[in-house]
């Protein structure tokens, strides 16, 4: 076209367009698999409990050892979180959507997807293991206020095991009828009350000093009538019994200790594993998808 006498320059630039680049990971394919993966693994913990609750029996004699109990529960969670991520990064690596890539880049980026279906399996379990946690407890608490209001003052001091030790050192004894020991008008103080905070004190030591023996002695001697020498001997007794349980209590929390710190190593190595194993799998349906490795003849009755 020609241009007028006068007319200015135009200069005419053609525009590009850049074309939408696809993100790289598909997330479609990557929620499918941790929805996969959380229904199995609820699935078979679901069944595992139940098959454990037959496993195990409140009688002597009945069911299962700890130790052994023990084995399979941890072989049972372990197999049941690998089983539960291959399936679900097999699943994220046969539905990605299909780039054109070189071998090497599909198989890393079909294994970074089964590495983000096992994060995000993961939260949903941590989430769902949250939630049913918050729940009992919550219901346990409005049962246990419930069931509190209906409880009497002394059936809370029948249940309080220093109340018990305190009624077994103040027992009546056999010469009572006859011991004069104290004026019948005389003001005592709440010897049980005392006894109850000794053992209070020397909780936290787990040893009660010979000079508290020495006075629970006397003060058993007192209120029952029984002799210094019988009065030690239960006073000893007591004494036995309640170290034995300060020990048992020291005994039990040791052995909570290391169930802990043994369910938190058996967490980490499990959760390690699955995600390996996610991580693999996804690789190898990433493979099966490019492919096309066709498994209709597994579905087929004839």
């Amino acid at each position: 076209m020609a241009r007028m006498p006068g007319e200015p320059d135009v200069a005419v630039v053609a525009a590009t367009v850049e074309p939408e680049i696809p993100s790289s990971v598909d997330w479609r394919a990557v929620l499918a698999g941790a929805v996969v993966a959380t229904a199995i693994s609820f699935v078979l913990f679901t069944f595992g409990a139940g098959l454990g609750l037959s496993l195990t029996s409140p009688y002597p004699g009945e069911g299962v050892s700890v130790t052994a109990f023990g084995i399979v529960l941890a072989l049972w969670i372990l197999w049941v979180s690998v089983t539960s991520f291959f399936a679900g990064g097999y699943v994220a690596g046969r539905m990605r959507r299909r780039v054109s890539l070189s071998a090497h880049e599909a198989e890393v980026r079909d294994g970074i997807h089964g590495i983000l279906v096992w994060a995000l399996g993961v939260l949903l379990g941590a989430f769902i293991a949250t939630s049913t946690a918050a729940g009992i407890a919550r219901t346990g608490a409005d049962a246990a206020a419930t069931a509190a209001t209906g409880l009497t003052a002394a059936l809370a001091k029948a249940t309080d095991p220093l109340a018990s030790m305190t009624d077994t050192l103040f027992r009546a004894g056999p010469t009572t009828a006859t011991a004069t020991t104290t004026p019948p008008n005389a003001v005592r103080g709440d010897p049980r009350g005392e006894a109850a905070r000794i053992f209070a004190n020397s909780a936290k030591t787990g040893d009660i000093s010979a000079d508290d023996q020495t006075y629970l002695a006397q003060l058993v001697s007192r209120e029952t009538g029984l002799s210094e020498a019988d009065a030690k001997t239960r006073v000893d007794t007591v004494v036995k019994n309640y170290h034995d349980a300060v020990q048992a209590a020291r005994d039990a929390a040791e052995k909570a200790r290391k169930f802990t710190l043994m369910l938190a190593f058996l967490t980490a190595a499990t959760l390690a594993v699955s995600a390996a194993a996610a991580w693999w799998a996804a690789t190898r349906g990433g493979d099966h998808r490019d492919k096309a490795r066709d498994f209709s003849a597994l579905t087929r009755w004839a």
